[in-house]
């Protein structure tokens, strides 16, 4: 199997080669393509408008392993480097999110191809964007859709997940009339109608406050105004909407254009991203060895994965990987090394089942 210095290794690589949105993403593609094609293994590769995609493939693969190699941006605050090594921990942005599992499945892919176990791979950018990678290659790939288990190595915690939440996320905007402040029933205050419309939002029943309640919401930036003595004539907010796969995309968003009464020109509601609820189709014997094989109960979890664009291909999918979750897009952001290892014990204890 891999040793922490093997997997200490390769993951520093990684996150030294960042890839934040914006940035050319082939440094970070260029570490791994090289050892798959050492492998022997079938390279396909998509430049895709900057969001490069790799897809590796050994023989007759019975099982698909992803990651992305892309990351958001690192952000400001940092106690440690990209790259940092304390203890058994790597820091660095993507250390977690998720370049710990795409370096596991890189050292398990190497022992599985030493071993004569058919297998693919397939690395994406742009998870954290737009999923361009993911999309490219399941337009370029639907023989996906017959492998018999897709594993996507996101952080869990060695959890199977098999049911994520969609995401609609959209912009409300309200009209009014200028008007000078001192004089305000000459006028239409914008901000004021925004907040009466957010209000119905905040306080529907539909809604909870927990991660676990099956609908939240949450108002994530709002514009208005543009003076101290000038009553407002537009105002907006942006929303975010996660809800399980009870609703379609559609549902969800009418829902919210009736509960902010979206209904003439004073108010506009423009989607600006959505993703759809996955819920797995895994057999529930193989779900259950999975449990067995990592010791912790298969999960649902409020975020969207490439699952959302993969799962549409092949129901026979589970994210499972090394790292706690509410580390990702963290400051400071760490993986704990002997996690990446044993990740890579898990994927090729998987693929041998095949």
């Amino acid at each position: 199997m891999a040793t922490k210095q093997e997997a200490t290794d390769l993951l520093v690589q990684l996150v030294k080669a960042q890839s934040e949105p914006g940035m050319d993403k082939n440094p970070v593609l260029d570490i791994v393509e090289p050892r798959l094609k050492a492998m022997g293994l079938q390279v396909h590769g998509y430049e895709n408008d900057g969001n490069p995609a790799i897809f590796a493939s050994k023989g007759n693969p019975k099982i698909l392993f992803n990651g992305h190699l892309d990351t958001v941006p690192r952000g400001t605050g940092w106690k440690f480097e990209d790259g940092q090594v304390v203890g058994d921990r790597v820091y660095g942005r993507g250390s977690l999110d998720m370049k710990g599992g795409c370096a596991a499945l890189l050292l398990a892919a190497e022992i599985l191809n030493e071993r004569g176990i058919d297998f693919a791979i397939v690395y994406t950018t742009d998870e954290e964007v737009g999923m361009a990678g993911a999309k490219e290659l399941a337009a370029a790939h639907p023989e996906i859709s017959e492998i018999p288990l897709f594993v996507i190595c996101e952080p869990t915690d060695f959890h199977p997940i098999v049911d994520e939440k969609g995401i609609v996320q959209f912009k409300i905007t309200t009209y009014g009339k200028s008007a000078h402040a001192s004089m305000p029933e000459l006028g239409s205050n914008a901000i004021v109608d925004l907040i009466s419309r957010l209000n119905n939002l905040i306080n529907s029943e539909l809604f909870g406050s927990s991660q676990h309640d099956p609908v939240t919401i949450g108002i994530d930036i709002i514009q208005g105004g543009t003076g101290m003595n000038v009553m407002p004539e537009e105002a907006s907010a942006t929303v975010d909407v996660r809800f399980p796969a009870d609703y379609t995309n559609a549902e969800m968003l009418g829902i919210m254009k009736k509960l902010v009464r979206a209904d003439d020109d004073t108010c506009q509601v423009e989607l600006i991203h959505e993703l759809i609820p996955v819920r797995s189709d895994i057999p529930q014997e193989l779900l259950a060895r999975i449990e067995n094989l990592t010791g912790k109960e298969a999960h649902k979890v409020p975020y969207g994965t490439e699952m959302a664009v993969f799962g549409k291909l092949n129901k026979n999918i589970v994210v499972l990987g090394p790292g706690a979750p509410p580390m990702a897009h963290q400051t400071d952001e760490w993986i704990d090394i002997n996690d990446v290892v044993k990740a890579v014990e898990v994927y090729v204890e998987l693929a041998g089942w095949f």
